[in-house]
């Protein structure tokens, strides 16, 4: 994982909701065509192998990005280390890169994550989303769906072991994300995850659940 921290070069620039697209378009121009065109599963649903995560702290941004592919990340820094951060047509003051070890035992079986994961409804009358809290039960089904899509997609055979994705606490209030003008509504949850290493693995370098290229889904590794 790197995790990059920056500076906007003014207050008054007001970015936040476009933060998510800018940096997709980086990460996609930087990289290979195939990864801005994702992979698709038998079911038709396209997945991407990658995941980021933007937390705004007044005028700074910090963003953390992996990949399952880890020359991606180091592709991704070495790029920002060597020509500065730009995304769009604004330039980023004082940046800083890292890389960061997520790499999980390969004898581990379970895991405590915590991380605002998105999982929606489409209403058959209006077609709008209605996005599900982690309590909801249909949330559950909907992100265990998507993450046995997603491993056959990215590595190309059917995950056969068990996989148990149990909310443990999530917060009373949601958190709204933008993405193109679009809201996208997630709360921030605290999930235990049984199943098997490889699979565990893939969800901390790609995320759970949908729009992980949009500034969601990404895990971060719960202490205690």
């Amino acid at each position: 994982m790197i995790h990059i921290t920056a500076r906007v070069p003014t207050t008054n620039l007001l970015i936040q909701r476009s933060m998510a697209k800018l940096f997709q378009s980086f990460v996609y121009t930087h990289l290979p065509k195939k990864e801005h065109q994702g992979y698709t599963s038998k079911s038709g649903k396209v997945f991407k192998a990658m995941n980021f995560r933007i937390r705004y702290i007044q005028e700074r941004f910090e963003i953390d990005f992996v990949a399952l592919d880890k020359t991606y990340e180091q592709e991704i820094a070495l790029n920002i280390l060597k020509s500065g951060l730009k995304l769009g047509e604004i330039h980023f003051s004082e940046v800083t890169v890292s890389m960061q070890e997520r790499s999980l035992p390969s004898d581990i079986t379970q895991m405590e994550v915590r991380g605002f994961v998105c999982a929606a409804l489409k209403n058959r009358l209006t077609k709008r989303k209605i996005f599900l809290e982690p309590g909801d039960e249909r949330h559950t089904q909907i992100i265990t769906n998507n993450a046995l899509q997603k491993y056959e997609a990215l590595l190309g055979s059917s995950y056969e072991g068990d996989l148990h994705v149990t909310p443990l606490w999530q917060s009373p209030k949601a958190k709204t994300f933008w993405y193109e003008n679009t809201p996208y509504v997630a709360w921030l949850a605290r999930y235990k995850i049984e199943a098997d290493p490889s699979i565990l693995q893939l969800l901390l370098d790609t995320g759970l659940g949908s729009d992980t290229m949009k500034n969601l889904g990404f895990l971060e590794l719960a202490d205690g």
